[in-house]
């Protein structure tokens, strides 16, 4: 049996994964986040990737994952998927280096990630050169998904949300401060869990309360994250809130002088194919 190659694109919340020998197939699974989330948790992810693709053989894993801030870590990561796939060459990287390969190649590139979390940087069209702090779901991911639903959480219990809006959460949570709170305090995933409450603004995206509350999350983002990278040429941003709520962070990079270039939600299939020509 021909070897294939598995790329796979780990987010906080879920994580996508391409293979082929012929016809590429995408597999999707639950996310996993080192910083955040425990090794216990990783395993469990590997051991269903291992349990969905056990028929098939991989010559080379390329690993982009969200949480993979170090070289420590990133050995972490490496050992534990090498356990389930022994005879595979195993690459780890971040999820924030998956995100400039897909988005720009070799090509020069600024690139921002807007998911569950956020992050940008630099890319030179061969690696990250330059790259914004961040400081996890507790005290950054300015504009993700999880900073979002903690803002529309702190609205709704501050009683300061529209009431069109309050009426929808109020069937998730019908007011009630301490359950929510023990809800989060016991969530084995909480940046995962805070995140949910973005699909609120979802549902919500054409509300202008909710237009004015995303575009201050994106605008912090921006300010914080992207400026002081001094991008001098297109913005690529990439991941799911990003693409949702496109028309907004349009606006706010064009009010810091910058402009959007590429919107991928899903950077896996991209991955896949810039490692496959390579094959």
């Amino acid at each position: 049996m021909k070897k294939a190659i598995l790329v796979g694109d780990i987010g906080s919340t879920k994580s996508t994964w391409v293979y082929s020998t012929d016809i590429a197939q995408e597999l999707h699974l639950g996310g996993y986040n080192p910083v955040t989330q425990s090794e216990k948790q990783g395993n469990s992810l590997f051991e269903s990737l291992q349990a969905h693709t056990k028929d098939q053989e991989f010559s080379t894993i390329w690993y982009y994952g969200a949480g993979v801030i170090d070289s420590r870590i990133a050995q972490v990561v490496h050992d534990n998927l090498m356990r389930m796939f022994p005879d595979s060459m195993i690459l780890v990287s971040s999820d924030l280096t998956g995100a400039a390969i897909a988005a720009c190649g070799s090509e020069q590139g600024t690139v921002a990630i807007l998911g569950t979390g956020s992050h940008a940087a630099e890319w030179n069209g061969k690696k990250i050169v330059k790259q914004a702090v961040s400081l996890g779901y507790i005290l950054g991911d300015e504009g993700g998904g999880c900073d979002i639903g903690k803002a529309l959480l702190q609205h709704y219990f501050y009683k300061t949300m529209p009431e069109d809006i309050t009426k929808d959460l109020d069937e998730r949570l019908h007011g009630d401060r301490s359950v929510f709170l023990q809800e989060l305090q016991a969530s084995e995933k909480p940046n995962q869990f805070l995140a949910e409450f973005a699909r609120f603004a979802v549902l919500h995206q054409e509300h202008e309360w909710i237009k004015e509350l995303v575009s201050d999350r994106f605008n912090v983002f921006i300010s914080r994250h992207v400026v002081p990278l001094c991008p001098n040429r297109d913005v690529h941003v990439v991941g799911s809130i990003g693409c949702i709520f496109a028309s907004l962070i349009k606006k706010e990079l064009e009010k810091h002088g910058l402009s959007a270039g590429s919107f991928i939600k899903n950077p896996a299939r991209r991955l896949f194919e810039r490692h496959a020509e390579h094959e």
